[in-house]
């Protein structure tokens, strides 16, 4: 009897494959699914970060022309004008970092790098020195991007917790505007 009943239980395994597209896909799917949808934050990231370029680049246009100083341009304002660039505005006026300094010539820029405070939120000083005619000026522009997709920011993020941050500058100097 055991035997008729191990004989049948053979047959039925043997014969029988339903199911065994589904157990497939079930093993395959969470790697293809992180993956996918790993490229596809990648991707929003990339065009965040060219937004932020092109913003930094167009505010910055306005110092150099000396639009700034005279329609008394603010801090807020110039990140308003970097803001505008981007595509995905979710969060950018509340959590972009603009620095903006003026130097004597280029070979005097120095500039402090980003730094995080304990609850690792970046923390950099905001300057915001627009300087006058034929004065050199640094631009920079940082957003920390956050991970959605799960271990994404393990492997993609250049942060020590695990995120990426946007960074975009230009230095130039201004033109010899009101002269």
């Amino acid at each position: 009897m055991l035997r008729k009943f191990t004989d049948r239980v053979r047959r039925i395994w043997r014969r029988s494959d339903d199911g065994a597209t589904a157990v497939e896909f079930a093993l395959v799917a969470m790697v293809f699914f992180w993956v996918f949808f790993g490229i596809i934050e990648m991707g929003l990231l990339m065009i965040f970060n060219n937004g932020i370029e092109d913003g930094v680049e167009r505010a910055s246009r306005l110092i150099r022309t000396g639009r700034a100083e005279s329609t008394s341009i603010s801090a807020e304002d110039f990140r308003d004008k970097i803001c505008n660039q981007v595509v995905l505005k979710t969060s950018c006026r509340t959590n972009l970092v603009v620095d903006v300094r003026e130097f004597d010539d280029f070979a005097d820029i120095d500039a402090p790098p980003p730094q995080w405070d304990s609850d690792n939120n970046l923390e950099l000083a905001d300057e915001f020195q627009i300087g006058g005619p034929r004065r050199v000026i640094l631009v920079r522009a940082f957003y920390e991007w956050r991970f959605i997709t799960p271990m994404i920011g393990a492997l993609a993020g250049n942060t020590n917790h695990g995120t990426f941050l946007v960074s975009a500058a230009t230095a130039f100097r201004n033109e010899p505007y009101g002269q």
